[in-house]
């Protein structure tokens, strides 16, 4: 099946105090953003962009040849993985992000200016938020996401951090446990890299989806939303895991993924599952020149059955080094 509608990022315009058409894909929001405040509430702010999760068509289904191209070879990443992180995957000394959401999700709108994170949901879905059911990684709770993914719009409910001038490659990870068991009947990501441009576009680079094995288990699979066939640009194409790693339900999982990106070279993406790499992309899409990147977690889908869905995130790193699970 082809994925015409993952060929484009999708914008969704919005006007102060009206919002258009809920259930697209928004990277900027122009007017209000809904901020979680340090005290605990929720706050409006105007004129703050927000960056949102995949959208799309179906990433396939694992075991599928890859659209575009050949399953990525097994690697590591250039000069080789760097040196482990404390015990138990502590932070280590190269951290540049890390939360607990202990709490609050405040150390997400943490930063040199309110672009620097935050988190946000689609109109009419709750927002990402801190909850104590339970569930925790460590500590006493998690960032909570839920979304409703009955197939009448996408829908999206994220958490995200720029990458910061500078910073050309990192490992960015986290931990994941998905409440319930799901079949996307087209796309279902939790994971990604996009771009701003000018903040009222966005330029998706990455997606990290969730899709099933010929076993109907859930594996892994990434999107590279600008892949270029030769024939034109945004034609997009599905890689699929090296390995199938099963990704559980009901058990923390970790997701981490190294980036190297910068304007005008090829980029590198490696993904390891519970610290199995199973993705490879070597020498692929470029770094958009002057624009700034961002990693997006969380959740995000078409239609999933069932259709109500949540997923809990939890000790969420953005480091310099390799942090073994």
């Amino acid at each position: 099946m082809s994925e015409p509608s993952r060929k484009f990022p999708r914008i969704c315009a919005l006007l102060v105090g009206l919002v258009l058409a809920s259930g697209c894909d928004p990277n900027v929001v122009i007017g209000a953003r809904r901020l979680h405040g340090g005290t605990g509430g929720v706050t409006d702010t105007g004129g703050v962009p927000s960056v949102s999760g995949s959208g799309g068509m179906p990433s396939g289904t694992a075991g599928e040849t890859p659209l575009g191209g050949t399953m990525a070879e097994a690697g590591t990443a250039t000069g080789g993985v760097a040196g482990d992180a404390g015990a138990a995957g502590a932070p280590d000394d190269g951290v540049i992000f890390s939360t607990g959401n202990e709490g609050s999700l405040v150390d997400w709108d943490t930063g040199a200016d309110p672009d620097a994170g935050g988190y946000y949901a689609d109109t009419g879905e709750p927002l990402p938020k801190f909850a104590m059911d339970g569930i925790a990684h460590s500590g006493e709770g998690a960032a909570k996401v839920s979304i409703n993914a009955d197939g009448s719009t996408d829908k999206i409910a994220r958490l995200y951090r720029r990458i910061e001038p500078g910073i050309e490659e990192a490992y960015y990870l986290a931990w994941f446990y998905l409440n319930e068991d799901h079949t996307p009947s087209s796309w279902w990501s939790i994971f990604l890299f996009r771009a701003n441009q000018n903040r009222s576009d966005s330029i998706d680079l990455w997606s990290l989806d969730l899709v099933r094995t010929p076993q109907d288990k859930l594996t892994v699979s990434l999107y590279e939303h600008q892949f270029d066939n030769g024939a034109g640009k945004d034609k997009g194409r599905t890689i699929n895991a090296s390995q199938q790693q099963i990704v559980p339900v009901k058990v923390w999982f970790q997701v981490q993924a190294y980036m190297r990106a910068k304007a005008g070279q090829p980029s590198q993406i490696i993904v390891w599952l519970d610290g199995t790499e199973v993705i490879n992309l070597e020498s692929t899409t470029p770094a958009p020149d002057g624009k700034s990147l961002y990693w997006v977690i969380g959740n995000g889908a078409g239609k999933l059955t069932p259709a109500q869905s949540t997923v809990y995130v939890d000790d969420a790193q953005i480091s310099t080094s390799f942090v073994r699970p």
